[in-house]
């Protein structure tokens, strides 16, 4: 990963190919102390680990996917649990070969091609906590 271009908070990064940038982002997250950022996102993959969060099982269900794709779009948030654990909630739009489109929750992403992310860090931690009835790390208000 290369930051290209930096303004106050916010980066433009450049992923090249074969890297897998959700661990390449959550490493730069612990390294940097970031609990607080915003990111989108576009480019070319070809291997995916996504997935359909059921409500009723509670559970992801997860898809390896292991085919060149437009990466037509990412979005997501950097957040931590009380106990400092970073939580990333990314979403991914893909478009394949023949134009068809599928997308879900994002757990892992290597690029094939381009890989370029806008990533807004803010200052202090968007907060999350597991929410029993959904299963999920939920954001929440912490009061000061």
């Amino acid at each position: 990963m290369q930051i290209v271009h930096q303004q106050d908070n916010v980066y433009t990064l450049s992923f090249s190919r074969g890297e897998e940038v959700m661990s390449v982002i959550a490493d730069h997250c612990k390294k940097h102390n970031i609990t607080a950022a915003h990111l989108t996102g576009l480019g070319a993959a070809d291997q995916l680990d996504i997935a359909y969060y059921n409500l009723a099982t509670k559970e992801y269900e997860r898809h390896t996917i292991d085919e060149e794709v437009e990466v037509l779009s990412l979005i997501g948030n950097i957040g931590a649990k009380d106990d400092g654990q970073i939580i990333m909630h990314i979403h991914g739009t893909f478009g394949r070969k023949d134009l068809s489109v599928f997308g879900g929750h994002l757990f892992s992403m290597q690029i094939s091609g381009a890989g370029e992310i806008h990533f807004t860090v803010f200052d202090g931690t968007i907060n999350r906590s597991f929410d029993e009835a959904t299963g999920l790390n939920l954001m929440c208000h912490v009061p000061e």
